[in-house]
């Protein structure tokens, strides 16, 4: 299998390359090393017998891209080695590896692939995204049908450890491939396979991998009225002796209407199946209770066009799930998937918000079905032309309604919430190297849990890259 995978991939992209050749592309490869001391007065996210230690951190790191007019390579690597004053045990390396190829068939059809990887001791990793519709990806680069278009932003599908508190290693790897082809100014169709690892050294944590195809349609009968239909297929798998692998069918069909050139109305209904191989009435030790659900999800929004590649959604609806042998669960949700930024002479601005109903089955909060709102904004001002700051604020609700938290208790589910804030200044002191000072301030609220947390942390880094990649050729 994984023979097959090497040389399907390595196809993949020496056709790439001799494509983006014959149509004139561009080489280019972009260095750069940072080194950050940090001061982190919570490392094991301990709730009340907190460690604090001065962290130095090196890493290099460097980007590869190849573009051209109907096709494009993407590669990137960046390794870090963090060194502990006081504990030396932590000292330990990261890993951060992605990889993306695109190539345009014909104006009209696109097929493109993905792979990140992370490998690390930090149980606040950063986060791999997923579209909150199956298969939704970001489309990047190039000319075509496809130039700019951009997937809408979903929930988190790996969400880091913040769980743990011994600082054991742990990677993750997703991976998928996707094709698209749009058939009209509106109209596309897609089918994607995606694949997600997770393994852990901490014996307490479950292993698992999926596989999951998924296809979709947008379609508009004319300007005014338009459907989406979304299916996906996930197979679960766990290597733990005490979690049952899985089978989950999720179906969506939203249907849009017009009020004007740029807002409308849409109505949906989310439906979604999950069939354990070993049903238990028992709690696992992620916390899920693992039994076979039906999950019916109709609900109403609105829905703004802010350019032909970008639309946003916001609305409101009311799942019910069907328990097998056990406590039904019901309510209403939130339901929003908004990515927008502004840009301007001094300052830009990204506005990013997700929410809905999800299921967390292979990160550090394996605690299955849930309900969760999540709100992310950045910003940036530019005092000078080499001085700057920025601010960053992230907030996640998850409600996991087949989980028990500590108390083991069917009734009533874990509620968490995190919150995260980053905020530094920076200066430009040439144009190869930076020094930004910053705070980051980490907190999760773990309701029915006793893994609570506040972290503090101060740091400076100095990046040295070039203001601009280096061209190989043209």
């Amino acid at each position: 299998m994984k023979k097959w995978f090497a040389r399907v991939a390595s196809g993949i992209v020496v056709g790439v390359i001799a494509a983006a050749s014959v149509h004139a592309a561009q080489l280019t490869f972009t260095p750069r090393i940072s080194l950050t001391e940090a001061y982190n007065d919570n490392i094991d996210l301990d709730r009340r017998n907190k460690m604090d230690d001065w962290i130095t951190t090196v890493s290099p790191g460097a980007t590869l891209e190849w573009l051209g007019q109907v096709a494009g390579l993407r590669l990137s690597y960046d390794p870090s080695y963090s060194f502990y004053a006081d504990h030396d045990e932590y000292n330990s390396w990261s890993h951060r590896a992605g990889g993306s190829i695109w190539y345009d068939l014909s104006r009209a059809t696109r097929f493109s692939a993905s792979n990140y990887f992370v490998y690390t001791k930090d149980p606040l990793s950063e986060d791999i995204y997923q579209g909150s519709s199956p298969g939704t990806t970001t489309v990047s680069g190039g000319g075509g049908a496809f130039s700019g278009v951009t997937g809408p932003s979903g929930p988190i599908l790996v969400q880091g450890n913040d769980r743990a508190r011994n600082r054991d290693r742990y990677y993750t790897n997703y991976a998928n491939g996707r094709m698209d082809h749009q058939f009209g100014p509106e109209n596309r169709v897609y089918a994607q396979m995606a694949y997600l690892l997770s393994k852990y050294d901490d014996p307490g944590e479950s292993d698992g991998q999926s596989f999951t195809p998924s296809a979709g349609l947008s379609y508009w009968f004319s300007t005014w009225n338009g459907v989406d239909v979304d299916a996906s297929y996930t197979r679960g798998l766990y290597e733990g002796d005490d979690e049952s692998n899985f089978d989950n069918y999720d179906g969506r069909v939203r249907f849009n209407h017009r009020i004007s050139q740029v807002t409308g109305v849409y109505g949906e209904y989310h439906q979604i199946y999950r069939k354990w191989d070993d049903p238990s009435d028992t709690y696992t030790d992620g916390g899920q209770l693992q039994q076979d659900y039906l999950v019916y999800a109709p609900a109403v929004g609105i829905f703004h066009q802010f350019d032909p590649t970008l639309k946003a959604s916001f609305g409101v609806g009311y799942f019910y799930q069907q328990v097998k042998n056990g406590n039904d669960q019901k309510g209403p949700f939130l339901q929003s998937d908004i990515n927008k930024f502004w840009d301007f002479q001094r300052w830009s601005v990204r506005l990013r918000s997700a929410s809905g109903i999800d299921s967390q089955d292979f990160s550090g909060d394996q605690q299955g079905f849930e309900r969760y709102v999540m709100a992310e904004a950045a910003g940036r001002y530019n005092f000078t032309r080499d001085f700057f700051g920025d601010l960053a604020l992230r907030f996640r609700y998850s409600d996991f309604l087949n989980s028990g938290g500590d108390s083991n208790n069917s009734d009533e589910g874990s509620k968490n919430y995190r919150y995260t804030l980053d905020a530094g200044l920076g200066y430009t002191l040439t144009r190869w190297a930076t020094v930004r000072v910053g705070y980051t301030f980490n907190k999760l609220d773990a309701i029915d849990s006793t893994d609570d947390y506040v972290q503090n942390v101060g740091y400076v880094t100095l990046t040295l890259s070039p203001d601009q990649p280096w061209r190989i050729f043209d």
